[in-house]
């Protein structure tokens, strides 16, 4: 898998094909689930666009000091605010740290049309300042399979009912379990291929996930790095419907590595 350095637009390719970006306020996120206990997931970043008439949001992993994780469909620019140290959006915390992007990079593979390889690497200008509020979540020593109903962790920012018309102020967090892919391949059979870089989750009596606004936060199982939010059906939440997430399987993880440490040293 080699690597671009890139822009991307707004990506809504599909009437049923749900991507989980908040855009010009048509905003949904964690559904079901509890607002976070504040600074408690301190790897957490916003990415976070506010102007008069439009807004963005996702959610993305600080893996290195100066590395964020996110989901590639997100479209990050020069505008977008990317804040470390953040709970609340609005609150003036003294651990929030506005750090600007000087460079982004998604795998040569990504597929706005398959979502396959939905992942994006954004580089800061400096390094956070690490402590209590902010710190990196690692990436994966070892890459095991998780099972099918293995109960993972996700969050993020938004609205929190599929009727609400603007993002949460405060991160919420929710639990997911883990579903099986040939499972989630026949749910989404008629709109989209489930790749083997592709993850699901789904809940069969509960109304609770993810949903626009959360793309690119963490999908965390047995407390490692296993995946990024990416898509979902258009009505968020619904008892045994499928949400998405881009595995961060050896070939991303070994992307990943291969393009700091190449960007590091400046060699391409």
């Amino acid at each position: 898998m080699a690597d671009t350095k890139t822009s991307t637009g707004f990506l809504f390719s599909s009437a049923v094909l749900f991507i989980l970006v908040i855009w010009q306020c048509e905003c949904t996120e964690i559904i079901g689930g509890r607002e976070a206990i504040p600074h408690s997931r301190p790897y957490m970043v916003a990415l976070y666009l506010n102007q008069e008439k439009f807004k963005t949001i996702c959610g993305g992993v600080l893996i290195k000091p100066n590395w964020v994780l996110t989901a590639a469909h997100c479209n990050i620019t020069e505008k977008t605010r990317i804040i470390v140290g953040v709970h609340s959006l609005s609150a003036q915390e003294s651990q929030k740290q506005i750090i600007p992007m000087i460079g982004k990079f998604q795998p040569k593979d990504y597929s706005i049309k398959t979502f396959d390889y939905d992942v994006q690497l954004l580089q800061l200008s400096k390094e956070a300042v690490l402590g209590t509020d902010v710190s990196v979540l690692p990436l994966p020593v070892k890459y095991k399979k998780l099972k099918p109903g293995t109960v993972c962790e996700t969050a993020g920012w938004g609205t929190t009912t599929n009727h609400r018309n603007r993002i949460s102020d405060k991160l919420m967090e929710v639990n997911v379990t883990i579903l099986a892919r040939k499972t989630c391949a026949e749910k989404w059979k008629s709109i989209l291929n489930i790749t083997r870089n592709m993850i699901c989750t789904s809940e069969q009596n509960e109304v609770k996930g993810t949903c626009a606004g959360d793309s690119g936060g963490p999908l965390i199982c047995n407390g490692f790095l296993r995946g990024l939010t990416s898509f979902g059906m258009p009505e968020c939440a619904i008892p045994g419907d499928a949400s998405v997430y881009g595995k961060l399987n050896r070939n991303v993880i070994s992307w990943i590595k291969k393009m700091i440490t190449g960007v590091s040293s400046n060699v391409f």
